[in-house]
């Protein structure tokens, strides 16, 4: 994951089909292949939220630093709509694999065309559902 000194690399960690994966929390997301936040008041003029293109696989606990805290708003939405994010990046997952065994048409190979699932092959084309 990026590490920067002067500021945290944020993650949601979720369990889908038995691998952990660290969602980052972004700003300035202009894809649809997220959850944007709908009550942050953070200061800025573009999308804030979770970026499923920016996912990755943890396969170590090494690679998480300290806990540390998000905007109060943000959270509180998190708790609200984790069931539905959850859904929604499984579903992402879930394509991304059935992509990755049986081909698609373009507009499905644009979809992953930027995502970091790629570099996590060899896990996600492991596990069975």
């Amino acid at each position: 994951m990026e590490a920067k000194p002067s500021r945290p690399y944020v993650v949601l960690l979720v369990r889908i089909r038995g691998i952990i994966f660290g969602i980052p929390l972004r700003t300035n997301i202009r894809h649809r292949y997220c959850y944007r936040f709908r009550t942050s008041d953070r200061k800025t003029d573009s999308s804030t939220g979770l970026d499923f293109t920016k996912a990755v696989v943890l396969l170590e606990k090494r690679y998480l630093g300290p806990e540390t805290t998000i905007n109060k708003k943000e959270f509180i939405e998190l708790q609200d709509k984790a069931y539905f994010i959850v859904k929604q990046f499984k579903k992402y997952v879930d394509d991304y694999i059935e992509y990755k065994k049986n081909g698609a048409n373009n507009y499905v190979s644009q979809r992953y065309r930027y995502s970091t699932l790629h570099y996590f092959d060899d896990v996600l084309l492991s596990k069975e559902d």
